[in-house]
């Protein structure tokens, strides 16, 4: 196994969200030791530090196993309507700092649309003020995905090499989204 730095101990151990004590029982060290490799004040031995991310290496294989949508999505979906406007889709997503939106129709998902589309229409010569006047749901692309929140990630991760975003559903309404963002926090 390949160590990443000392100096990342501290960074792994709370992505993980485990405490310095937490660390040293999985470990078989003290707390104080966790609390001096983390600060880089000791010189450690070898098998001191191969014992320490042996530990976090386990910790995250198991809780990657063990980990569904209802554990990444972030909520609540800003989504925009289908009789919006190409501007108004364009500046929701200036706004909330969003490249890709799911177009609805009161609670039913009906399509996307993206800043990408609206790019190339932009670069086809329509102006803005025609764009103004055309509807999302005349140019949206396909909706994307809709999973439930006890879907596993490994499945989401999948999803994501055909569609750009995945609902999540919980109790038969869009509670989430998911985006490759979203999945490449948990590495």
């Amino acid at each position: 196994m390949r160590f990443p730095r000392i100096e990342e101990i501290k960074k792994i151990r709370k992505q993980l969200d485990l405490t310095q004590n937490e660390l040293a029982k999985l470990a078989n060290v003290s707390q104080s030791t966790i609390a001096k490799l983390e600060k880089n004040s000791i010189s450690a031995s070898y098998e001191i530090v191969t014992r320490v991310f042996e530990a976090l290496d386990n910790v995250g294989r198991n809780r990657k196993i063990n980990k569904t949508v209802r554990d990444v999505y972030h909520s609540p979906v800003t989504s925009v309507h289908k009789d919006a406007t190409l501007v108004e889709a364009s500046e929701l997503m200036k706004k909330k700092g969003f490249s890709q939106l799911p177009v609805m129709n009161s609670e039913n998902v009906v399509g996307s649309i993206s800043e990408q589309t609206i790019l190339e229409i932009l670069r086809s010569g329509v102006g803005v003020e025609e764009m103004s006047r055309i509807k999302v749901e005349d140019v949206m692309n396909e909706a994307y995905p809709v999973i439930p929140d006890t879907t596993p990630v490994e499945t989401v991760a999948s999803l994501l090499t055909y569609s750009s975003a995945v609902l999540v559903q919980k109790k038969g309404k869009i509670a989430g989204i998911v985006t490759k963002s979203d999945l490449l926090k948990l590495v």
